[in-house]
């Protein structure tokens, strides 16, 4: 213990009111840019560029959000944006659940050099693939008027798989369920493999259901990144009813001009989602992030 902590009660009540000011201070240094947000999204358009900035708007513009949807199609780009981070999240929870599975309790040649080369992964950034992947899907053969050789058309580009094939599986999330999967007991599965289980039912009714803490992590960061994801799309697509949110934000500027109250009005739209996944899922969130943690 140190010596603060055998500090007069003055002392340490005064040393405790400056750590909750500084905490108040910093949570106002964070929340500014948000409550900014909330402000502009409010305000007309004269009071965006007015000066000095208004803090509480004189006529509060409800219909800023209503327009957002009136103006650009932005209704659209939140339904494409919705299935793709869904399917992408639901696939690479089973992807991910079953690759740690694999790794973790079963036995095959090449285990650890695979597991290793998927872990160098981690080094690569994810959008130094973005031009291999164009390549790959422009040239997918059979789809978007391409020939069995992958020429002739547009492949699988402005579609939705073009947009969830990349997020389908991570690297993290395999090293994130194989370390979980290795602290199960390995009985069940010997136990599970006397009974004439196969090993896709050991996984989805045994370890599927335990590594639930460890699975939420990766689902609800996943959903996030997906939602937030600007370049792949950008890339992958180049149509209008294919825009996502954050492609579509692009919607309320041109050369000239900006919409800033239509833009925060859309930005406030897009972040209500994750704000209300996070504050349903903060318990299973803090629960894998610490269970994830101690078992790493």
């Amino acid at each position: 213990m140190s010596n603060l902590d055998y500090a007069p009660p003055a002392i340490r009540q005064t040393r405790r009111a400056l750590i909750y000011m500084a905490l108040i201070a910093l949570s106002g240094i964070i929340l500014a840019p948000f409550l900014m947000i909330v402000v502009l999204a409010l305000s007309s358009p004269a009071e965006v560029f007015a000066w000095p900035p208004v803090l509480i708007p004189d006529n509060i513009q409800w219909q800023n959000f209503s327009d957002v949807f009136r103006v650009t199609n932005f209704g659209r780009a939140m339904f494409n944006t919705f299935v793709i981070a869904t399917v992408s999240t639901i696939g690479i929870v089973l992807i991910d659940g079953l690759a740690g599975y694999a790794f973790a309790k079963m036995r095959f040649p090449g285990r650890t050099t695979m597991f290793l080369l998927i872990l160098a992964t981690l080094m690569v950034p994810v959008h130094v693939t973005i031009i291999p992947l164009f390549i790959m899907f422009r040239n997918f053969p059979l789809a978007g008027g391409n020939d069995i050789f992958g020429n002739g058309g547009f492949g699988i580009l402005n579609s939705y798989p073009s947009m969830v094939l990349p997020f389908l599986a991570t690297a993290y999330g395999t090293y994130l369920m194989t370390s979980f999967m290795r602290m199960l007991p390995d009985n069940l599965v010997e136990a599970a493999r006397m009974d004439g289980a196969h090993e896709f039912a050991i996984f989805w009714k045994i370890y599927l259901p335990l590594a639930a803490p460890a699975l939420t992590v990766i689902a609800m960061f996943n959903f996030t990144a997906v939602w937030n994801e600007f370049l792949v799309p950008l890339v992958m697509t180049s149509t209008a009813d294919m825009k996502v949110i954050q492609t579509a934000l692009a919607d309320f500027s041109d050369q000239e001009t900006v919409l800033w109250n239509l833009l925060m009005a859309a930005v406030l739209i897009s972040i209500l989602p994750l704000v209300l996944m996070f504050i349903v899922g903060q318990k299973h969130l803090v629960r894998g992030v610490a269970v994830g943690g101690t078992k790493g």
